[in-house]
């Protein structure tokens, strides 16, 4: 699929359910999250459509310990050398540590369409299971990180312990992960929500995350499922609020 610019120097690279992104600072890279093991490719074509190289990526920052999410993320770290960061909490996960069960049960969703969708798609790429990654640098939250833009880390758990999301401060842009997504994979609800609980380690938690982003400054809502959103932080909130449980 041919990555989307959504904003200047922000690049949505995706294959219909997940979503990551690249970010150009100072002539450097930044990816945000690393899609399932073969979406590599799509990382590839993209550096090389902008005229850069798989080594000007300084940094792969990871917005929780999901298949989905930290997908190619080793093979960058060994390649490209890139530093891998993610939050404290979901750090022994990201080494290959056995994740908590989650909250929902699978079995709910099984009459729905969007499961399969979702589903097969994950695992036709790779994405089963987790790439352990062998080294990787903790944030914390209201950090902002030794990176190229400086961005700053909110703490978001529910999803997982250590979901967070990644906010470009000066570009009032924010990568959400899956704190907040504009389309469910499980039910295909569109608009702003909090995950499925089949796939939440902590359903309630995740809706009381919502208070921690709602004072981010951001007029570009860039999720890990869905389209971007684009009035705004204040308003997605509100929605996702309104929305619920899945």
């Amino acid at each position: 699929m041919i990555p989307l610019d959504v904003a200047s120097g922000v690049h949505r690279l995706t294959q219909g359910v997940c979503n990551f992104y690249l970010i150009e600072e100072g002539g450097k890279l930044v990816l945000v999250d690393a899609g399932a093991p073969a979406d590599q490719k799509i990382l590839t074509g993209t550096v090389s459509r902008l005229g850069r190289r798989l080594e000007d990526l300084d940094a792969i920052l990871i917005t929780h310990a999901h298949s989905d999410h930290t997908g190619f993320a080793e093979r960058e770290r060994t390649e490209a050398g890139s530093d891998v960061w993610i939050h404290a909490a979901d750090e022994a996960v990201a080494k290959g540590g056995k994740p908590r069960k989650n909250e929902g049960k699978i079995t709910s969703y099984l009459l729905r369409g969007e499961f399969y969708r979702t589903a097969f798609s994950l695992l036709r790429r790779g994405g089963a299971k987790i790439v352990p990654i062998a080294e990787v640098s903790t944030f914390a939250d209201r950090e902002a990180l030794d990176v190229p833009g400086r961005p700053r880390v909110a703490h978001a758990p529910g999803h997982t312990p250590g979901t967070s999301v990644i906010v470009l401060e000066e570009r009032r842009v924010a990568l959400t992960g899956d704190a907040l997504v504009t389309r469910n994979p499980f039910t295909g609800r569109v608009g702003p929500q909090i995950m499925p609980s089949g796939l939440n380690q902590d359903t309630e938690e995740a809706l009381r995350s919502l208070d921690r982003l709602e004072g981010i400054a951001a007029d570009l809502v860039l999720p890990g499922h869905g389209e971007p959103w684009t009035e705004g932080m204040a308003e997605a909130v509100r929605a996702a609020r309104a929305a619920g449980r899945s």
